[in-house]
């Protein structure tokens, strides 16, 4: 099995949700920065699926740590442009800094 593990802030709250056997889960999206060789930021979107009930307190612009499973599959958008669409079925997350501790740590 191949994983993938990443670092980056929420882009969306956590959203609650229920699979169809009445199993609870956990939907969020995260951006991850990289810098390219120009120097230029870029962010690569993720969609996360975490069945793990340890991350029911991050909310959006919290920092995360995840490790999962990585699919990719490319569609293409209502403009007919192709786009990569990134899942991680999340095994393993842990909760870095708070948006609110960043913003005091920058003061």
């Amino acid at each position: 099995m191949q994983q993938i593990t990443i670092s980056g802030t929420l882009v969306s709250d956590v959203e609650s949700c229920t699979d169809k056997n009445s199993r609870p889960y956990m939907r969020f999206e995260v951006k991850c920065a990289d810098p390219d060789i120009t120097g230029r930021v870029q962010f690569t979107l993720y969609h996360c699926t975490c069945y793990l009930s340890n991350l029911e307190n991050i909310k959006r612009g919290d920092q995360v740590f995840l490790t999962g499973k990585l699919t990719a599959k490319l569609t293409l958008g209502r403009d007919g442009k192709p786009y990569m669409n990134l899942n991680i079925m999340v095994y393993q997350a842990t909760d870095g800094y708070k948006i609110e501790e960043r913003k005091n740590i920058k003061k």
